[in-house]
């Protein structure tokens, strides 16, 4: 039986308001992690700096940012130029899209480990890629997954790491959740976006099911807390992968509240 942490994620887009109330929040709900989104034009990391002053012990993740975004060299750079408390950061990264997606990874994982001394968080998709994540990470970050393919995805990495003979790493899931209905149309377009690129789409089709079946659309926090715990029985941590409306401090703060972890 996997003994469970929970995380709370948001999106890198929120309101700087947003994601320091959001951070010191979780803190003090008893979240082990807060994750922010790597979007295409912004700047997570220095967020994720900005919430580590504002708290002293919640772990900060970013999840993830794709090498075709920034190379290994740049990721590195603007690591070194964030105030970051770097006992506290995980650093996540992801392929991205296109020719080499594999290679890109690997040799970008290496890169960066000569570069920086954090933990190292992937982010996959597929059998293969999931299986490189065994083998490299520090911590690998899953998305959009059933609590039925879920475990098969666990399984996968973890045979991965046994087989080069290194501990299996931490294994942590993104679970989209909502608890106000007003928010449902904005869940169900993103899961549309989603859904409309290759890859992603190839990756709910293995698991044969539509994006908004990898997501939780809550009428209480009792139903949120009992639909995590399918998740809770596979992974290392579940983390509440908030979906609002407005991204307005109060929603987020409801859906922290809706989420936290017992005890």
């Amino acid at each position: 039986m996997v003994t469970s942490t929970r995380g709370f994620g948001g999106a890198g887009e929120y309101p700087p308001a947003t994601i320091d109330a959001a951070a010191v929040a979780a803190e003090q709900a008893g979240y082990d992690t807060f994750w922010l989104s790597q979007p295409a034009e912004g700047d997570s990391l220095a967020a994720l700096a900005r919430a580590g002053a504002l708290t002293d012990s919640i772990r900060l993740g970013v999840g993830a940012i794709p090498f075709t975004y920034r190379s290994a060299e740049e990721i590195a750079r603007h690591v070194e130029r964030a105030d970051l408390p770097r006992d506290r950061v995980r650093l996540g990264v992801g392929s991205g899209v296109g020719v080499g997606a594999l290679r890109r990874l690997r040799e970008g994982v290496h890169l960066l480990r000569s570069m920086v001394d954090l933990e190292i968080v992937i982010a996959p998709l597929g059998p293969k890629m999931c299986q490189l994540a065994g083998e490299l990470a520090d911590t690998v970050l899953l998305n959009w997954l059933t609590p039925e393919y879920a475990a098969t995805s666990a399984a996968g990495i973890r045979r991965a790491s046994a087989a080069v003979g290194r501990p299996p790493p931490t294994i942590a899931a993104y679970v989209r959740c909502t608890i106000d209905p007003t928010a449902r149309p904005r869940l169900a377009a993103e899961c549309a976006r989603y859904g409309s690129f290759p890859h992603y789409a190839a990756h709910f089709k293995r698991q044969g099911v539509e994006p908004i079946e990898t997501t939780i659309q809550a009428e209480s926090p009792a139903e949120i807390q009992e639909r995590l715990a399918a998740y809770e029985a596979i992974f290392d941590q579940v983390v509440v992968r908030a979906v609002t409306a407005h991204d307005s401090v109060d929603e987020v703060l409801a859906l922290i509240d809706a989420g936290k972890p017992s005890g």
